[in-house]
């Protein structure tokens, strides 16, 4: 015999293959006014679990009310830094729900915010963390709780050889350029390019951020050109800063020079 829409709306639990069993679903408050006997069940509404009274005015949760399953980096990056933001999925989460980081020693430290988008889905920024693998938990204002192991792993962000501002200037048309617009992570290497902006023209960059080359703009005067370079690590991590270099103009003199008085 098939179960109907509003069968399954007045029985709860599988009994017979064919008929449900209504769980009550009542408050915490409400929970102290049943005389209840080991075995029995009810929906506590206030917590959001399904519990079991065990005996001596003790109901234990036999089914989580919140669950996190799964947690996605931002961009395509494979390790987060301070500052960035994670996506925390699954169920249950209430209105006052905080995310929290736990690392392999269990030491845990708060999500400096946690923004709720809807019940299955918290953004949480990255604060202040030493690199290594790092667990998230999810607790909600009830104080009911879901933690996943293993969830993001922690890892600096490139490091610029060289200040923000002017590397230095050229000499138009002779001058040969050499400055050093690159990053490391862990003492090695990144990628650079160049994500606004333009060098001048004959000058190019090289992936580890040696610019070099001998303008040949032709200034009429000294210019400066400003443009921005990104670093991109092993984990799809970026840095950005902006630098300048000044061309020079070089004054040379055409025809002949003649002086009054020879």
């Amino acid at each position: 015999m098939s179960t109907k829409a509003s069968e399954l709306a007045q029985y709860g639990v599988n009994i017979d293959a064919d008929r449900f069993l209504k769980i009550p679903s009542v408050t915490t408050t409400e929970r102290g006014t049943i005389s209840a006997v080991p075995g029995m069940l009810i929906y506590n509404s206030t917590t959001g679990t399904l519990q079991q009274y065990i005996g001596d005015q003790v109901w234990v949760a036999i089914a989580p009310s919140i669950a996190i399953t799964g947690v996605t980096l931002p961009g395509s990056q494979t390790a987060v830094s301070q500052g960035d933001t994670i996506t925390v999925t699954g169920v249950g989460f209430d209105t006052n729900a905080v995310v929290s980081y736990f690392d392999s020693n269990n030491n845990e430290t708060s999500a400096p915010t946690t923004t709720r988008i809807n019940s299955s889905q918290l953004t949480a920024t990255i604060p202040a963390l030493s690199e290594g693998s790092y667990g998230v938990t999810v607790t909600n204002g009830t104080g009911t709780t879901s933690s996943i192991n293993n969830a993001f792993d922690v890892d600096g962000t490139p490091i610029f050889n060289s200040p923000s501002g002017s590397l230095g200037s050229v000499l138009d048309i002779t001058g040969t350029a050499n400055f050093d617009a690159g990053a490391t992570e862990d003492g090695s290497p990144v990628n650079i390019t160049i994500t606004s902006g333009a060098l001048p023209n004959g000058l190019s960059i090289s992936t580890q951020g040696l610019i070099t080359g001998t303008p040949n703009t032709d200034v009429g005067a000294d210019t400066s050109y400003n443009f921005t370079v990104t670093a991109t690590d092993s984990e799809n991590q970026t840095s950005s800063r902006n630098f300048s270099i000044t061309v020079q103009e070089n004054y040379q003199p055409t025809g002949s020079i003649i002086f009054e008085g020879y």
